[in-house]
């Protein structure tokens, strides 16, 4: 980290060429002429944005997603290009807002597609919108063909409005592996007889798309005319047997650097609410992050860091910006600046994400425990082992070009 030396002692590290092989994996997945759309909403999965939005546009994703329109406002602020699709809803008020910044709108209500057309026809520009239909999420989207091919009917005629898209979200793909698949057999059925309806109306919508990265890795026939990759290309955990057969790999580590060593005899307590007490004489190392970096509370004397190479048992509660470990059984000395991995590996040793999903309770997600991490964490893009960018609470500064 030689330069970086103003870097807060806890920090994220993403690496892009991880994210690139990723994506080419993906890619190799894919029929000719499918286009790739990267999922970076959630601030990148807790890897940040701007970065890999440019890495993946670099990687040849043609299109990228976002969940809302603050976060495709950050991207084209950065100077991304590469079109933006906002996957939620965006007040009809905000249409002259997307519109002046070339940002793609996901629409099922006219009363958005219209003031998208009036924004459209103030700033005299063409407005692209995706469709969205809903198979059996039950969450946003036109459930019902007809009123499907109506609302495309309605939309289609508005001045400065272009229909460029239509989409589904599927939600068990990921459990196709498990034998889940007849749902999304079901959703995709549906989907097809809303693009027969819409043929018949006479509507060819030119990028239909269905598959999210479990969909695409596992159905091929959801392909459409482009897919949606999120987890895949931070490779966030969709399903063990996925992830270990097309070669997807985390992205993310999470590291920190000691902060305090100390010993303490038996019969002392460790953090808030002395859940913790030391049994014999323990050497007790500080790391400076806690829940308020999105490191759960419920980590608390049960989780493991790596220093040294070795695991070491996370001691009392976790503090909103502090957390101890037992460092007893190190082979050597640990010291104020050592480094330890909460996520990643050290020596022979490795901690996933889904070790801390597994610890803080069954179910957790790979991506909802990354999507957490605070921005107060620095992130440190690095490609080749070098680091080419650093975002944190003062701005992102690109060391080297990304893309």
């Amino acid at each position: 980290m030689e330069g970086l030396e103003t870097i807060r002692p806890a920090w994220i590290e993403v690496d892009l060429d991880v994210i690139d092989s990723n994506i080419r994996s993906v890619r190799q997945r894919l029929r000719p002429g499918t286009k790739l759309m990267a999922v970076v909403k959630g601030n990148g999965y807790g890897c940040g944005a701007v970065i890999p939005a440019k890495q993946a546009a670099a990687s040849g994703c043609e299109y990228l997603a976002v969940a809302i329109l603050d976060e495709a406002l950050e991207l084209r602020s950065a100077g991304v290009k590469t079109p933006v699709l906002v996957l939620g809803f965006t007040p009809p008020e905000q249409a002259d807002i997307l519109v002046a910044n070339d940002i793609t709108q996901t629409v099922y209500l006219i009363e958005a597609a219209e003031a998208i057309s009036r924004a459209a026809v103030r700033l005299e520009k063409t407005a692209k919108v995706h469709v969205k239909v809903d198979t059996g999420m039950g969450r946003i989207g036109l459930s019902d063909a007809a009123a499907v091919v109506d609302f495309v009917r309605q939309i289609s005629c508005l001045p400065g409005l272009e229909v460029e898209g239509i989409f589904t979200h599927f939600a068990v793909a990921e459990m196709e592996e498990a034998g889940d698949s007849e749902y999304t057999e079901e959703q995709l059925a549906a989907f097809n007889r809303v693009m027969e309806a819409l043929a018949a109306a006479g509507f060819r919508i030119p990028l239909r798309h269905a598959s999210n990265s479990a969909a695409i890795l596992t159905s091929p026939q959801s392909h459409f005319d482009m897919v949606r990759a999120g987890s895949a290309v931070f490779g966030t955990l969709i399903a063990p047997e996925i992830n270990r057969e097309y070669e997807l790999r985390l992205a993310l580590a999470l590291k920190a650097r000691v902060a305090y060593c100390k010993t303490l005899p038996a019969g002392k307590y460790i953090s808030y609410g002395r859940t913790y007490v030391t049994e014999k004489e323990t050497a007790v190392a500080t790391l400076p992050l806690g829940y308020a970096d999105g490191y759960s509370r419920k980590l608390s004397n049960r989780g493991e860091v790596l220093v040294g190479g070795r695991r070491m048992p996370i001691i009392g509660r976790v503090c909103m910006d502090q957390c101890m470990i037992d460092i007893s059984r190190t082979d050597g000395p640990v010291r104020i600046g050592d480094e330890a991995v909460l996520i990643g590996s050290q020596g022979g040793e490795t901690i996933t994400v889904s070790d801390l999903a597994a610890v803080i309770q069954p179910g957790t997600l790979d991506l909802e425990i990354t999507s957490l991490f605070s921005r107060r964490l620095p992130r440190l893009y690095l490609k080749g082992g070098e680091v080419v960018a650093v975002s944190d609470l003062h701005g992102l500064r690109e060391i080297k070009p990304v893309g």
